[in-house]
């Protein structure tokens, strides 16, 4: 009999006590593979702690553990990430709140295995069916290719969110030789660990229901006016932080275009010529989007 790929989900909650039992199930229920699930909570006040417990003591392959203090989603799944040992085929992020489609963790491994990759492994991510919050169909995250018309804008724009994502043990270990300081988004790092220093491949297919509802911290909708405002005032780790910790960590293995661009976003605070070079380079810019980031870069929120 064929020995089954291994799979590690690593999940964080936080008051996620609404839907995870359905998440939680969908994740046991994944066919072909080898799942065992790791959770970290970090510091819920509702029953989803208890939730966890339950479902701890019932099946062996689940285990938890709840942080000391608050992390924030960023640093609870890095930290998770870096915690994890390197005995598994594969890795794979998971929210609190979605459902999975019993074959994703099986596709997932098989994309990755007909893809071409190097000595540092390899990153999958996948489209998304959007749902609400009773799983009532929605619409697609992408129709078509998700990819700008070059890498660079991919700096500021993530195509890869963290619930899609799985990699295989090379790249945990390439991700893991390095721990970022200062970053907002997991999964948009993690693509450009796989951008510019490994390889990363997409499924234009979805086998996740990616439930859209009041309480998601990032979600496929555009937040209101009200709250894009409130979280640009009080922003503190920007989109620079990214290719900066990009190239403290990973420097050796990016140049030409690729070290140029991510320089020039990275530095752009350094001085007034650095900041009107990134300003007028419109290159790296989506171009649906483009005075919002001119009006970042002025203001050194970007």
């Amino acid at each position: 009999m064929e020995n089954k790929r291994t799979f590690l989900v690593l999940m964080g909650t936080y008051n996620g006590e609404k839907y995870l039992r359905e998440q939680l199930d969908s994740l046991l229920a994944q066919r072909g593979v080898d799942v065992t699930i790791k959770v970290s909570d970090d510091c819920s006040t509702d029953g989803t702690v208890s939730i966890l417990e339950e479902y701890a003591r019932k099946y062996p392959n689940v285990s938890y553990s709840v942080n000391e203090k608050n992390k924030n989603f960023t640093y609870n799944f890095i930290d998770m990430l870096f915690a994890a040992d390197s005995t598994f085929d594969y890795y794979a992020l998971c929210d609190q709140d979605d459902v999975w489609l019993p074959e994703k963790l099986l596709r997932a491994a098989e994309k990755m295995e007909a893809a071409k990759k190097g000595e540092r492994g390899i990153m999958y991510f996948s489209n998304q069916t959007l749902v609400d919050a009773e799983l009532n169909y929605v619409g697609t995250k992408f129709d078509g290719s998700p990819f700008f018309e070059n890498k660079y804008v991919q700096i500021y724009e993530n195509l890869a969110t963290g619930c899609t994502i799985a990699f295989d043990r090379k790249f945990k270990d390439h991700v893991c030789s390095y721990y970022p300081e200062d970053i907002y988004l997991h999964d948009h790092y993690l693509f450009l660990v796989a951008m510019f220093t490994a390889d990363y491949v997409y499924d234009e297919n979805s086998y996740i229901l990616y439930r859209q509802h009041g309480s998601n911290l990032i979600g496929a909708e555009e937040p209101p006016l009200s709250v894009r405002l409130k979280r640009f005032i009080n922003k503190k780790t920007t989109q620079s932080a990214l290719p900066r910790e990009l190239l403290r960590g990973y420097g050796r293995l990016v140049g030409g275009d690729d070290e140029k661009y991510l320089k020039m976003v990275a530095e752009y605070r350094d001085g007034f010529a650095k900041k009107m070079r990134l300003l007028f380079c419109r290159k790296v810019y989506p171009k649906s989007h483009f005075l919002n980031y001119r009006l970042k870069i002025l203001i050194g929120k970007l």
